[in-house]
C-alpha cells in the first residue's frame, strides 16, 4: 500500500503485559474501524507468552521481535522506520481506548492545522484524572520541585505544579508544552522534520526531549480532553517503585544534561542530583519498611524489654547511677541487637517466615539462651540475669502478640489483608495430567494459603492457555525473568516429568533468597537437603532450599571472608604497597561477567606472586573475589548466576580437570550450592593448601 492510503499508525511497544496489551488491541480495533490504518506492535523480549498470543489472536498486526530489551525510544523508532500512516501515534500496551478518541482528535487537527501533535484526556484505572498526561519542559528549577516531591503537595501552585501543570482545568484544552508518550498522535510530516526519539532515554523522558525538539522547531502541541483513554500503569512502574524513580529520575539528569547543562550555572547540576537523591532516600525508606517492618518491629520490641528490664533491675539497687546504667544499658542492648540478628538469619526470619510465631519463639529462645550464658561466665554480665528472664518474656509475648492481632485482623476483613500478608502468590510448574490433579486438589483447599497465580510450563507454545483453570503465565525457561518482573512468594514443582537436576539448575538461576521452593514427588523417601514436609490433604509439599541461599550461610561466609583477609593483609601490607609502587603499570584489569547483562572487573598482574596475592585480599575484602567461590575461567557457572563471586578456590578447581565435562562441573557446582557451610569452605580450602604444597 502507498503511504496516502493509510491514515493513521499505531505503535505499541510491549514487555510482558500480554493481557493488558490484548485489551489494549481490542480496543483499538473498534476505534480504527472507520480508517484505513495499521497497527505495529514492538516486543522487547517477553518472557510472558505476548507474542504467541499476538500472531493467534491478531494476525493482521505487524510484530516486531526482539531478543533483548532494547529500551522504549529504540523500539518505537523500529515501527517508525517502517510506519506509512498520515499520523503516527505512539500507544502504550496498558490503555484502552475510547471509540471516539481519533475522531474527536482528527476533528481538532482539522480545525486546527498548525497543530503539530495532541494527546487526550488520560484516566487512572480508578477513574481519577492521570496527571501525567501532559508537562511543562522540565527546566532545572522546574525538575527540583518534580524529584523532591514539593510538585505533589501542592499541586494547585503555579510554581510548584508546574511540571505536571497540575493547576490547570483538565477539562479544557490548552496549548502545552509537552505531552505524555502513553498517547501520542503526530503528524507524520512533523515526524519526518524532527526525526526519530533519541535512543539515549531508555525509557522516561524520551516523550518530554522528543516535545522539547517539536517546540524548538515551531511547532505546537496540545492537550484536548474531548475524549479520553484509560491508562493501568503496570506493576513495574508504578510510582512508588524504587527502579521506577531510579531509572526516571537518570533519564530527567539526561535530559537536563543534554538541554540545559551548557545554559545554567554550575550549582544548579548540584540542585538536580540533590534532588534526585533525596527523593531517592524517601522511596527506598518507605519500601525497606515495607518488606522488613516484621523485623524492624521485632528489633524495637526486642530493645525495648530490655531497656524497661533493666531499668527496673537497676532501680531496686541502692546506689543507682543514671550514669553507670547507661553504660551498662548501651553494652547490653548491643549484645542482644548483634544476637537477634544473627538469630534471624540463622532461623530464616528476615525475608521468609516473617510471620511465624513459632520461628519469632526460636530466635528469642537462641537469644536469651546466648545472653543468659554470658552472666554466668562473664562477671560484668552477672548483674543482669534477671533482666534476661523479664525481657525473655515481655519480648516474646509482644512479638508473638501483634503478628496475632494481624492474624485476627485478617479472618475478621475477609482476607483482604490476607493477600498481603498471609497468603503466597504461588506458581506451580508442570504441565502434565499430574500437575492438572495437584492444581485441582489445592483449588480445593480454600484454608492451604495459597494463592495461585499461574502454572509454568515446560514448553513455550503452550503459553497463554490454561489449565485446570489457571494460566498458564511463562515457561521454565523464562522463569527467573518472569519473577524479576511478578510479586511472587513461592514456587512449587511438580516432579513427575521434572528431573531434580531440572529443578536444582532453575533454583540457581532464579537466586532469589526471598522466594520459597517446594516439590510435590513422586515418592516421599526422596529428599532434597534439609526438608519441612507442608501436607495440604494428601499433597505433601516438601520444602527445598540451597543451604547456600540462606542468608545466614550468606552472612557467616562474607564475615569469614573479610575477617581472614585483613589478618592475612594486615603483616604483608608494607611490603604489598611497596610492590604495587613499583609495579603500578604491569597491573591489568579483566573482566568477568558473572549474570545476564551485568560483569564485575578484577585486578591481575605477572610482576610477582605476592603482589597478585595482595591485590585478591584486597578484592576479596571489597567482595569482588572470595577465598571459596566460583571458577572464573568457565564459560557458564551457576555459583556466578547464583550469586557467588569467582574464588581463588573452589570445589571445581580443586577437582582434576582432566576429563571434566559440562555435567561434571554443572553436578560440582549444585552439589556445592545445595550443601554449601563454613565447614566445607574450610575442607576446600585445605585441600587447595595441600595440592599446592604437593605441587611445590
Amino acid at each position: 500500500m502507498s503511504s496516502n492510503v493509510i491514515k493513521i499508525s499505531v505503535i505499541i511497544v510491549n514487555y510482558n503485559v500480554k493481557d493488558f496489551l490484548e485489551q489494549a488491541l481490542l480496543s483499538l480495533k473498534r476505534a480504527l474501524s472507520a480508517y484505513p490504518s495499521e497497527i505495529i506492535v514492538v516486543d522487547n523480549a517477553s518472557v510472558d507468552g505476548s507474542v504467541p498470543m499476538l500472531k493467534k489472536r491478531f494476525p493482521d498486526i505487524q510484530v516486531i521481535e526482539n531478543d533483548k530489551n532494547v529500551g522504549f525510544s529504540a523500539a518505537n523508532n523500529q515501527a517508525i522506520k517502517i510506519a506509512k500512516g498520515e499520523y503516527i501515534v505512539l500507544l502504550n500496551p496498558d490503555t484502552v481506548v475510547q471509540e471516539d478518541t481519533f475522531k474527536r482528535l482528527f476533528d481538532f487537527f482539522k480545525q486546527n492545522p498548525r497543530a503539530s501533535a495532541a494527546t487526550c484526556k488520560i484516566l487512572n484505572p480508578d477513574g481519577t484524572f492521570s496527571v501525567d498526561c501532559r508537562h511543562s519542559i522540565p527546566t532545572p528549577l522546574v525538575a527540583f520541585w518534580k524529584v523532591t516531591g514539593l510538585a505533589g503537595l501542592f499541586p494547585k501552585s503555579k510554581l510548584f505544579g508546574k511540571y505536571n501543570l497540575t493547576y490547570l482545568d483538565e477539562n479544557e484544552t490548552y496549548q502545552v508544552e509537552a505531552i505524555s508518550g502513553s498517547f501520542m498522535m503526530i503528524k507524520r510530516k512533523v515526524v519526518e522534520k524532527i526525526g526519530l526519539l533519541d535512543e539515549r532515554f531508555f525509557m522516561y523522558c524520551e516523550d518530554i526531549d522528543y516535545c522539547h525538539r517539536i517546540n524548538q522547531a515551531g511547532g505546537e502541541i496540545y492537550y484536548v480532553p474531548t475524549s479520553q483513554i484509560i491508562h493501568y500503569k503496570g506493576e513495574s512502574t508504578k510510582k512508588d517503585n524504587l527502579d521506577y524513580i531510579i531509572t526516571f529520575n537518570r533519564s530527567l539528569y539526561k535530559f537536563y544534561e543534554k538541554h540545559y547543562q551548557q545554559k545554567y550555572i554550575y550549582p544548579f547540576k548540584w540542585l538536580i542530583l540533590l534532588g534526585i537523591i533525596f527523593r531517592g532516600l524517601i522511596i527506598f525508606s518507605r519500601n525497606f519498611f515495607r518488606k522488613y517492618y516484621p523485623f524492624i518491629l521485632d528489633f524495637a520490641i526486642l530493645n525495648i524489654s530490655i531497656f524497661f528490664s533493666f531499668f527496673i533491675r537497676m532501680e531496686m539497687k541502692t546506689g543507682f547511677s543514671l550514669d553507670s546504667f547507661f553504660q551498662k544499658q548501651i553494652i547490653i542492648n548491643a549484645i542482644a541487637s548483634a544476637a537477634f540478628f544473627i538469630a534471624v538469619l540463622f532461623f530464616d526470619n528476615l525475608n521468609r517466615n516473617q510471620h511465624s510465631i513459632s520461628r519469632i519463639i526460636k530466635v528469642n529462645f537462641a537469644v536469651y539462651t546466648f545472653i543468659a550464658a554470658l552472666t554466668f561466665f562473664l562477671k560484668q554480665f552477672a548483674f543482669s540475669r534477671l533482666v534476661v528472664v523479664f525481657s525473655s518474656v515481655f519480648s516474646t509475648v509482644f512479638m508473638s502478640g501483634w503478628r496475632m492481632i494481624l492474624r485476627y485482623l485478617v479472618r475478621k476483613s475477609a482476607h483482604a489483608l490476607g493477600y498481603d500478608f498471609f497468603l503466597k502468590r504461588t506458581l506451580i510448574v508442570g504441565s502434565d495430567k499430574q500437575t492438572k490433579n495437584l492444581l485441582e486438589k489445592l483449588k480445593k483447599r480454600i484454608d492451604s494459603g495459597l494463592d495461585i497465580s499461574g502454572v509454568v510450563t515446560l514448553n513455550q507454545e503452550e503459553v497463554g492457555q490454561k489449565l485446570a483453570g489457571f494460566p498458564v503465565v511463562t515457561s521454565i525457561k523464562h522463569l527467573p525473568q518472569y519473577l524479576r518482573l511478578n510479586k511472587i512468594n513461592l514456587v512449587v514443582f511438580s516432579t513427575h516429568n521434572l528431573s531434580y537436576e531440572t529443578i536444582l539448575s532453575t533454583m540457581a538461576r532464579i537466586n532469589r533468597p526471598e522466594i520459597e521452593f517446594k516439590i510435590v514427588p513422586e515418592h516421599l523417601e526422596f529428599m532434597i537437603g534439609k526438608s519441612e514436609i507442608d501436607r495440604l490433604d494428601n499433597v505433601p509439599l516438601i520444602d527445598i532450599q540451597y543451604a547456600s541461599g540462606r542468608p545466614f550461610n550468606r552472612f557467616v561466609k562474607r564475615t569469614f571472608d573479610i575477617l581472614t583477609a585483613c589478618l592475612l593483609l594486615i603483616p604483608i601490607s608494607p611490603v604489598g604497597v611497596l610492590l604495587y609502587i613499583k609495579n603500578r603499570g604491569k597491573i591489568h584489569i579483566k573482566y568477568i561477567s558473572v549474570k545476564e547483562n551485568k560483569k564485575i572487573y578484577l585486578k591481575y598482574t605477572d610482576a610477582s606472586a605476592l603482589l597478585q596475592f595482595v591485590l585478591d585480599l584486597w578484592q576479596i575484602i571489597k567482595g569482588k573475589l572470595s577465598f571459596v567461590g566460583a571458577d572464573a575461567a568457565l564459560k557458564k557457572s551457576y555459583l556466578l548466576e547464583y550469586g557467588y563471586k569467582p574464588g581463588l578456590t573452589g570445589i571445581v578447581q580443586i577437582n582434576p580437570r582432566k576429563g571434566h565435562n559440562s555435567d561434571d562441573i554443572e553436578e560440582l557446582e549444585l552439589y556445592y550450592l545445595k550443601n554449601q557451610n563454613l565447614l566445607m569452605d574450610l575442607e576446600i580450602l585445605f585441600s587447595a593448601l595441600f595440592k599446592l604444597k604437593l605441587k611445590k
